[in-house]
């Protein structure tokens, strides 16, 4: 093979790879958005952060299938580290791979603190019929799950942040997005800051929603550009 055919044949398939994982980090980011959407769907019936160890207990033994199928779902739930890498490598200025380089990070951080609730969902569906004795495991078993879920909305606002910085960069999502990101961001920060209230049963899920309803949307109109794979200029973050 001549070194012009070889250039020839580089400059023929470079083109296409951006578009192979544009379509890939799309794909990957609406299966993590319909996870999202039927595992919380699944989790309506679910007792509240406050919930007392009779009625988790309740939950977990009565409630088979509902608690049961989330946990399987969870683990579609890897599908954002493909959409969240591709935003990384598709980052071309210092600035963009800046942003997207702090949201991959949130969005380690969710997948950490997720883990512990999907870890503590686990052991209170493989175990609620010999932890009904034990209210006080559960009590703290749930407590935990608590404690992790809200420290997660601070993982969810870092990454919204920085993701959707990126992606109004690479003109992945409407402006309009990137501004709601912020207040999104802040009610988000706000219910993880009173994460001990959260775990006693306060309010702050409800503030947290607000937010993560726009983290969702994100992901969904992102991905969805990436599927197209429109090549655009960057502009100023």
């Amino acid at each position: 093979m001549s070194i012009q055919t070889a250039i020839g044949q580089q400059r023929h398939t470079q083109p296409h790879e951006p578009a192979v994982s544009g379509r890939l980090a799309g794909t990957a980011g609406l299966i993590f958005a319909a996870t999202l959407v039927v595992d919380n769907l699944i989790r309506a019936s679910a007792p509240g952060q406050g919930a007392s160890p009779a009625q988790v207990t309740d939950y977990f033994v009565h409630h088979r299938v509902a608690a049961l199928v989330p946990l399987g779902l969870n683990t579609f739930g890897v599908a954002v580290l493909v959409f969240v890498a591709a935003l990384w490598a598709m980052a071309k200025t210092e600035q963009t791979r800046w942003w997207a380089g702090v949201g991959a990070l949130g969005t380690a951080f969710i997948a950490a603190m997720f883990g512990v609730v999907t870890v503590t969902e686990i052991v209170l569906t493989a175990k609620a019929g010999s932890l009904a004795t034990s209210p006080a495991v559960v009590q703290a078993l749930w407590a935990m799950h608590g404690a992790a879920f809200g420290l997660d909305m601070a993982a969810i606002a870092v990454a919204l942040i920085g993701l959707s910085r990126a992606a109004a960069a690479m003109r992945l999502i409407p402006s309009w997005l990137a501004l709601a990101a912020w207040p999104a961001a802040a009610c988000l920060f706000t219910a993880s800051v009173f994460t001990v209230a959260l775990v006693n049963g306060g309010p702050w899920v409800a503030v947290g929603t607000v937010g993560f309803v726009v983290w969702l949307a994100f992901v969904i109109i992102a991905s969805i550009s990436l599927l197209r794979s429109r090549p655009t200029q960057e502009t100023a973050a």
